[in-house]
């Protein structure tokens, strides 16, 4: 699942890959120091996505593209004793940082998921959750089917994508500086399986429904990446962004160094005076199985 490469370095996008989990095994680490880091930026919009779900004591609850569990302990304190959390994801450095995040709660196991074909019996999950995962997979119809078979009927689901790539500057200053400094190839990452390949919420309502769900909505919520400086904030995109990770990963100190300057010129409307706060927007979806 690495960059397809160019004349000039790898491609933003993540489609096109035979493993999905390969490229997500390169970053686990990082993500797994960084939880943290991770819930602070998105506690806004987790919240949002949790409250939306209603969940309840003895819910059996299914996460897809968990990563290194960050909200597993969320989860167990939500369903109690009498409920069950299964908390999965398509990389398997992943899922073993996941298990040993999550070691401590009874209710809570971890798996290997393939997001398009889920090994799990139908109606088998009261409530499934895909925070920053669905826009990865190439035909998101397939998972929307999949999620649809496994919940149990009146089964609830919350997913979110990225909105527009206009409407995310925490990574669009960074990806366009590694393009001009030729770290990356290509267009915006809007193709299918790529960052804001799900960033219409029309498109988002329809594969809900044509997968068979009511009650679609699908609302925004904010998130802020405070960083101290520039260079804290492009590292840690660097570090966590998985196919921007790959990239930089065969970039020279000079491409790099480039990067680093060209976000700085470019970040004067993110200064806060004491720091830099990097917008962000994502899109919530939430639905019913009748």
């Amino acid at each position: 699942m690495r960059g397809t490469r160019g004349s000039r370095g790898p491609r933003m996008g993540m489609s096109g890959h035979d493993d999905p989990g390969t490229i997500w095994n390169d970053v686990a680490a990082a993500w797994d120091e960084s939880v943290d880091y991770v819930n602070g930026i998105a506690a806004p919009a987790t919240d949002a996505l949790v409250d939306s779900l209603e969940v309840t004591a003895g819910d059996r609850l299914l996460e897809l593209a968990g990563g290194p569990g960050t909200l597993g302990e969320r989860w167990a304190n939500l369903v109690g004793p009498g409920g069950k959390v299964l908390v999965s994801d398509g990389s398997p450095a992943m899922v073993d940082a996941a298990a040993r995040r999550l070691s401590p709660f009874p209710n809570v196991r971890t798996a290997h998921l393939d997001l398009t074909n889920l090994d799990r019996p139908d109606s088998s999950a009261d409530i499934v959750v895909c925070r920053f995962g669905l826009m990865f997979v190439e035909e998101p119809a397939r998972v929307l089917t999949e999620v649809h078979r496994v919940l149990a009927p009146g089964g609830r689901l919350g997913t979110m994508t990225w909105a527009g790539i206009e409407l995310n500057p925490w990574v669009a200053t960074v990806g366009m500086a590694a393009m001009a400094n030729g770290i990356l190839t290509g267009g915006p990452p809007v193709g299918p399986g790529e960052l804001f390949s799900l960033s219409d919420p029309d498109r988002l309502t329809a594969l809900a429904s044509d997968a068979g769900f009511g009650d679609v909505t699908v609302t925004e919520a904010d998130l802020a990446f405070g960083a101290p400086d520039v260079d804290t904030h492009v590292r840690m995109v660097e570090r966590l962004a998985a196919p921007l990770a790959v990239a930089f990963a065969s970039a020279t100190p000079d491409q790099v160094a480039a990067v680093h300057s060209f976000v700085s010129e470019n970040s004067a409307p993110f200064s806060t005076g004491d720091g830099y706060e990097f917008q962000g927007k994502a899109l919530l979806l939430t639905a019913r199985k009748p």
